[in-house]
Parts: C-alpha cells; sequence; structure tokens
C-alpha cells in the first residue's frame, strides 16, 4: 500500500505557505477528532492520526524539504512507468511483441490482473498463440512463471499448471536461476495437490499422483499427498485405491499425522 500524501492528507496545494499549512491543520483536527465524530470513532482516529503526522513532517522546514525530495522522485518514478505502459500499448496495436513485453511489465510492476487480461485476448485472437515468439528465453522464464503466480491466486489451476509445467521443462533442459527449480516445483506441489482434492474421477487423482512423484519431493510431503489421495479416493466411492494410498502414505511415513478420520472411514488401523 502506498504511503499518504501529506498534502493531499491536509487538502493543500503542493506550493502552500507555513500559514496555510498550520490552518488546514486546525481545521481537520477540531473536523476530525474522534470526540467530534460519536459512532465513527475509529474512522475518525484514523484520518486525526493521519493528519497529525503529515502536520509534523510539513510544519519543520527540514522534515518537509526531504519529504518534497521524496515525492518528487515517486512522482518521477510514477510518469516514467506510465509513460513506458503508455508506450508498449501504443506500439502493441501494430506489434504484438511490445504487447508480450507489456504483460511482463505489468507482472513485475504489482499488475497481474492487467497481464492476465492482455494474455487473454492475445489466446483468443489466436488459438496458436506463444510467448516463445515474442520474448527472450530468459524473460520468458520470469513471464510464465509471474502468470502462472497469477493465475494460481485467482485460482485458475489449469492454467497455473500449465505454466508452471513449461517453466520446469526449461528450467531443467538449461538451468538459468539458482534455486528457481525448487520454487517451481513448490508451486506445483501445491496445484496438484488441489487437483486431487477437488478430483471427479478416480483416474485425475491417479494422474495428479504420477506427476507428484515426478518433483523429488520429500517423504513427508509425498507422504501427505497419497493421504490427500486417500481422502479424495474415498469420496468417489473408490475404497480399494483409498487403502493403496493410506498404505503409501504409511509406509513413506509410518507415525502419519491427521490420517484418523480416513482410517475410520475405511475400517483400518495402519498407525506403526
Amino acid at each position: 500500500m502506498p504511503d499518504p500524501d501529506h498534502y493531499i492528507t491536509l487538502d493543500i496545494e503542493y506550493n502552500a505557505s507555513d500559514e496555510e499549512i498550520k490552518q488546514a491543520f486546525r481545521r481537520l483536527v477540531k473536523k476530525y477528532h474522534p470526540d467530534k465524530n460519536p459512532g465513527s470513532e475509529k474512522e475518525a482516529e484514523k484520518q486525526f492520526k493521519l493528519i497529525i503526522n503529515a502536520y509534523r513532517t510539513l510544519s519543520n522546514p527540514e522534515s518537509k524539504n526531504k519529504y518534497d525530495v521524496k515525492l518528487m522522485s515517486r512522482q518521477k518514478k510514477y510518469d516514467f512507468l506510465k509513460k513506458r505502459r503508455d508506450n508498449l500499448q501504443n506500439r502493441g496495436k501494430k506489434d504484438k511483441a511490445y504487447l508480450c513485453q507489456l504483460i511482463l511489465f505489468e507482472l513485475t510492476h504489482q499488475n497481474p490482473q492487467k497481464a492476465i487480461e492482455i494474455y487473454d485476448k492475445l489466446v483468443s485472437e489466436s488459438s496458436h498463440f506463444s510467448l516463445d515468439k515474442y520474448i527472450s528465453d530468459s524473460d520468458i522464464r520470469d513471464c510464465e512463471f509471474l502468470l502462472g503466480e497469477a493465475y494460481h491466486k485467482k485460482g485458475k489451476l489449469w492454467e497455473a499448471a500449465r505454466f508452471y509445467e513449461k517453466v520446469l521443462e526449461r528450467e531443467e533442459k538449461k538451468a538459468y536461476f539458482r534455486g528457481f527449480t525448487q520454487e517451481i516445483k513448490v508451486m506445483l506441489k501445491d496445484v496438484y495437490i488441489q487437483f486431487i482434492v477437488g478430483a471427479k474421477t478416480p483416474e485425475e487423482i491417479t494422474v495428479n499422483i504420477k506427476k507428484l512423484l515426478t518433483l523429488g519431493l520429500s517423504r513427508n510431503d509425498i507422504a501427505q499427498a497419497y493421504k490427500k489421495a486417500a481422502e479424495a479416493y474415498y469420496k468417489l466411492n473408490d475404497l480399494n485405491d483409498a487403502e493403496k494410498a493410506l498404505e503409501n502414505a504409511f509406509q513413506l511415513k509410518p507415525k502419519l499425522t491427521g490420517a484418523k478420520k480416513i482410517m475410520k472411514n475405511l475400517g483400518v488401523n495402519l498407525l506403526i
């Protein structure tokens, strides 16, 4: 969340005089004092603190000068980013390469929703669209991983898995970033387990268990995945596969926790 603009807080111009700053402060502290706002004390107190902080900064020449320099720097950065975004958007009307650059730009500047919108539009216009044609090999890994994260957070797991898998394949062929492979595997583990939990058929569970096993996870992680698989098989009334999955879990981790309910449901006792 960006820092509050003290000038906006006090409702004054950026070239306000010392007297104007003081008058604005006096007017606003009266307006937002908690005692003057029964029923809205918390909101008033929050604004009251912002007003006091703004006045303390702007009423002191030294702190005001430092704040103005910081504010100018922030504005320059904002103007630069806006100019860069607008430039990529305009060029992207004629060349998709610039739209692909814009996707990465939005992803790296905390605007994943916009990145997804651009990517989805490109795919809708051409079913054969691929970022590979327009972005360098190193940049595409960042772009695909960040797109995977963006879709993951939105709950679009199939899209997330597709991007994570592509980046993992690239990294295993030729690693660009130290430790990146492990980070991708952690994300994929979460997606595959969600696929298992929400599976509609036993085959979906089996497929995603097999995918999990290719990630080189710890015995504990695999045991927990098998436990989730046992619960998912049980929900689909596939009792035979549920029991096999639970047996695999306990073979990997004899002191597996959190399995009492599924053990009771299956009528088995695998605790060692």
